[in-house]
């Protein structure tokens, strides 16, 4: 029972998915493209019924700078022979600098990023926390925020088609010698563990997080109020799910002298699985699992980029358990854990 309570947590963590002063350069390097204020307020261009095609444009040399906001609030309930309530809000901002290094007759461009920033605060029950990467952290904090530490500051590759699909993330293996750096037992890993943590870093934490720069969207022409859909499977605890993107464009708007693609993203899932089973000894039962989000992305047609993303995602898990106690009888305890995770992508 601990190993699947513990995936649910982890995909939870997964899913969940304050700048300091700066000087005059930074901040006008830090202004978005299209701030939130100005996204509700553009003025749409009539296309006369033609359609237009999607596509991301990079050409060798181009640089571009991301900033990409995950705020996350989680609330946790434990009733048993007491109620036990726990809460956590936090807020991570990264800033990634990218580099197009080739762009190949496939139109499939090569990227360098760097995450040049990553700023942490986050409140567990009232304990806050705080990390920049380009502060000066003890080595205990380094130990703490190994994540961060590991990610930020360290360039790394990426090949994205034309529709944004991320098809590979490559070059960690300086990621893996600063986390050795930081913990010196590491070093004593086989190639196998070695190329396994390669994998997760680059499969569980950059190209996820990247693929939020670059939507994945349609190959198809589209017009005013073109629709489509994305899936892709998942693993919540004993479900699996089918996450289904349903993306629509609601207008042709103006950001500067470009047109730009407004669309609307809507997520629903389908799931299957037992909800109830047994393991050492426990008994579970699950409720259905609800996972619901949306919102909206805007993509500069001319220029071939997003310019800012705002979704958000909810997800809501709930579980009963039965287990005999160190008296050998039976209890009931009921855990419920509600996640919300909102996402902003901003061009600077």
């Amino acid at each position: 029972m601990k190993s699947k309570l513990t995936g649910i947590a982890l995909l939870l963590l997964l899913i969940i998915i304050g700048i300091g002063c700066g000087t005059k350069d930074e901040k006008q390097n830090n202004k978005p493209a299209v701030s939130s204020e100005e996204l509700n307020n553009l003025k749409s261009v009539d296309l006369n019924g033609q359609k237009v095609f999607l596509k991301y444009k990079f050409e060798k040399g181009e640089k571009l700078r991301y900033k990409l906001i995950t705020v996350t609030s989680s609330q946790q309930t434990i009733k048993a022979d007491s109620l036990m309530k726990s809460a956590g809000d936090q807020t991570l901002t990264y800033f990634f600098d990218i580099e197009v290094l080739e762009v190949d007759p496939d139109n499939i461009a090569e990227l360098s990023l760097n995450i040049s920033q990553i700023i942490f605060d986050g409140q567990v029950n009232g304990q806050k926390m705080h990390y920049d990467s380009k502060a000066n952290v003890s080595k205990e904090e380094k130990l703490k925020y190994e994540e961060f530490e590991t990610v930020s500051k360290t360039p790394f590759r990426a090949r994205v088609n034309q529709k944004g699909e991320i098809l590979e993330v490559t070059r960690i293996d300086k990621m893996v010698d600063k986390m050795m750096t930081i913990q010196p037992e590491m070093q004593k890993m086989s190639a196998d563990q070695k190329a396994s943590l390669i994998k997760n870093i680059s499969e569980g934490e950059l190209k996820p997080r990247t693929q939020l720069l670059f939507r994945e969207l349609t190959t198809n022409e589209v017009g005013k109020d073109s629709t489509w859909q994305k899936s892709t499977p998942a693993i919540l605890g004993v479900f699996k799910l089918e996450n289904i993107i349903s993306y629509k464009v609601n207008d042709f708007v103006k950001v500067g002298d470009d047109k730009a693609a407004k669309l609307s993203a809507v997520l629903s899932v389908k799931w299957s699985g037992d909800k109830k089973g047994t393991e050492n000894g426990m008994n579970y039962l699950f409720e259905d699992p609800k996972v619901t989000g949306g919102g909206t992305i805007l993509f500069n047609i001319d220029k071939g980029k997003v310019i800012r993303g705002e979704t958000t995602t909810n997800i809501e898990m709930g579980v009963q358990i039965d287990a005999k106690d160190s008296m050998k009888k039976m209890k009931r305890t009921f855990r419920k854990d509600i996640s919300v995770n909102k996402n902003i992508v901003e061009l600077l």
